[in-house]
């Protein structure tokens, strides 16, 4: 019996043992994005490498950095290209310099909604996106969600002529500044993390962005109005240096790739329910919504796919024809 209960208390201490070096081995990866602690951003990033860290028995570990302390988006972006950072959640508009096809995705009223994003993204045509960002050393692990996109002016807007002359935030993407100019306001490009002091100085009249951002941003300190239009849906790659790829076993690679999947399914069925209750909130905080005829909008905003059909080819007609097919 002693002999025996010796071997237990052996084999428990290797177990141990085997246990502390694997995670005194475990390979230590950071990722930054640009939301905030209270994001769905973080909460997307936790959950994921909690997955991946448990699948993997404690191989990799992660440090997840909000609010830009890993780097801004596009230094990340750059980064993990040149493999000085491990991952980044992108904002999707901010590839369109490593990618031009990429660019495709800012065009406005592409998508009417979460579910056609969703379907298109994770179908053969977010892959083909995919692979012309791994020739550029970006691998994207999936296509995830951060929401429709609408406008937050400083009064109300019903119709493209109340933003005449409003001086509004954009991501620094051609399309999405010929977007906002072709409405008739004036599109001022700006990193995400200047918007709230660049409003408060006056550089700019308000901005445009997801219903979430209204609320983590504090937007509503700034601007008691928004224009609920869905004219642009911008989703967040979550992207790997091809060089920390590159020392990751295939297997391992499954992984992390089957859990940022599913957590893309997750997101954009999070995000679009995520939206009916930030609406509320915003209410509650005072926001007035507006909910303008988006036809006129469509209209204006037509000329600016014929700028850059040239650049996308028969791009838009395939996301378009996909896109049907989720309805």
């Amino acid at each position: 019996m002693r002999k025996n209960r010796f071997f237990r208390l052996l084999l428990a201490a290797l177990a141990a043992s085997v246990v502390f070096a694997a995670c005194a081995d475990a390979r230590v990866i950071k990722v930054g994005h640009t939301g905030t602690k209270d994001h769905y951003y973080q909460m997307y990033l936790e959950n994921w490498a909690k997955a991946v860290t448990e699948r993997t028995n404690g191989r990799y570990t992660f440090e997840i950095y909000p609010s830009d302390l890993y780097g801004k988006p596009n230094q990340l972006i750059e980064g993990c290209q040149l493999g000085t950072s491990d991952m980044v959640l992108a904002t999707g508009s901010l590839l369109s310099s490593y990618s031009k096809i990429v660019g495709v995705l800012d065009l406005p009223f592409l998508f009417a909604s979460e579910k056609e994003a969703s379907y298109v993204l994770n179908g053969p045509i977010g892959d083909e996106l995919s692979a012309s960002l791994a020739e550029k050393n970006l691998i994207v692990l999936a296509w995830w969600e951060n929401g429709m996109r609408h406008l937050f002016p400083p009064r109300p807007v019903n119709k493209p002529e109340d933003l005449k002359g409003l001086k509004l935030r954009v991501i620094n993407s051609k399309p999405m500044i010929e977007t906002i100019n072709a409405m008739g306001a004036i599109a001022v490009p700006m990193a995400f993390n200047d918007v709230y002091s660049a409003w408060q100085m006056k550089t700019i009249d308000g901005c445009e962005g997801t219903i979430t951002h209204m609320l983590t941003q504090k937007y509503y300190e700034l601007t008691k109005t928004a224009a609920l239009l869905w004219y642009m849906h911008v989703p967040n790659p979550l992207i790997m240096s091809k060089k920390l790829w590159g020392r990751i076993p295939d297997a391992d690679k499954a992984i992390f790739i089957d859990e940022a999947k599913k957590m893309s399914v997750f997101s954009f069925d999070f995000q679009a329910k995520a939206d009916e209750g930030d609406i509320k909130k915003c209410e509650e905080l005072g926001v007035v919504f507006t909910r303008p005829d988006r036809q006129p909008f469509i209209d204006l905003c037509k000329p600016v796919w014929e700028i850059f059909r040239p650049d996308y080819g028969d791009m838009i007609d395939r996301i378009i024809a996909e896109a049907k097919k989720a309805q």
